[in-house]
């Protein structure tokens, strides 16, 4: 995937795209299809969209971020906030000169298309969060395992808690690709983007966003389950839910090839 900075809120800021790349000040062309905006989980960064900036940049234009101390955005700070990362890729679209765009977010990426469909209506066409929810379920002593990464007191956990066990046993690369994702971001971002998902409660505000919505979720999903996606459908109205079988946490890299298709149809009805 061709990869280019650009300048948001002082922050040198990385992102992938597709079709050729282009000089270092000049924004790659956007004209192919819809332009879908990617918004990872909670401590990854935009190459664990990888396989979907590959298939759906055939006829689209997607770009992935790597928000602000993600991966090799600048910044040794996450932003406290769902709605201060909303804030961001508002300013992120300025930036490239974006109008608007389909938003896709994965966990707490999610939450952030749905923060920014409620609060930039103008800035967003569609909303497609995926394993994501509108109050995040996080146990306590998850949150406490975290911080004690963080303030270097514990080892990062390479676990396969999150995946489906479909995927455990059958491509086990899938598990250690995550892994090799999760360690492109300090743990103390990690750490503060998780109690950012905490804090962040859609539920009383989701049936405000008036935009076309499908919202995916993994069958086998310990962390935001098809539970969480089915409340995100009964507040959007007209909104699709789709649970695809042998996925977890980890959807759009789990099940690539149905994560890529159920996107596309729901692009073609746009």
């Amino acid at each position: 995937m061709p990869t280019k900075y650009v300048e948001v809120q002082g922050c040198a800021t990385y992102y992938y795209h597709a079709g050729p790349t282009t000089l270092p000040d000049v924004v790659p062309d956007l004209s192919r299809g819809r332009k879908i905006i990617m918004v990872h989980g909670a401590g990854s960064n935009g190459h664990s969209w990888h396989n979907q900036v590959d298939h759906l940049g055939r006829t689209n234009s997607p770009i992935a971020i790597d928000l602000p101390a993600h991966g090799r955005s600048s910044g040794v700070e996450g932003l406290k906030t769902v709605q201060e990362y909303s804030d961001f890729v508002v300013a992120f679209l300025d930036a490239l000169g974006i109008g608007a765009a389909v938003i896709a977010g994965r966990s707490m990426g999610g939450a952030v298309a749905m923060d920014m469909a409620m609060r930039y209506p103008k800035r967003v066409e569609a909303i497609l969060p995926m394993v994501s929810a509108a109050r995040f379920n996080i146990e306590p002593k998850r949150i406490e395992a975290l911080r004690g990464v963080a303030m270097g007191r514990a080892p990062q956990a390479f676990v396969t808690y999150g995946y489906s066990p479909a995927t455990v046993k059958d491509r086990f690369e899938v598990v250690r690709e995550g892994w090799m994702e999760q360690i492109q971001t300090d743990p103390r971002v990690r750490y503060v983007d998780m109690v950012a998902c905490t804090r962040c409660d859609l539920r009383e505000q989701i049936a405000r966003i008036d935009k076309p919505a499908l919202i995916l979720a993994g069958a086998d999903d310990p962390i935001t389950t098809p539970s969480d996606a089915e409340l995100i459908h009964g507040g959007i109205r007209g909104s699709n839910v789709r649970v695809i079988a042998d996925a977890g946490h980890h959807l759009p890299n789990e099940q690539p090839a149905a994560t890529n298709s159920a996107i596309e149809s729901f692009l073609s009805e746009l």
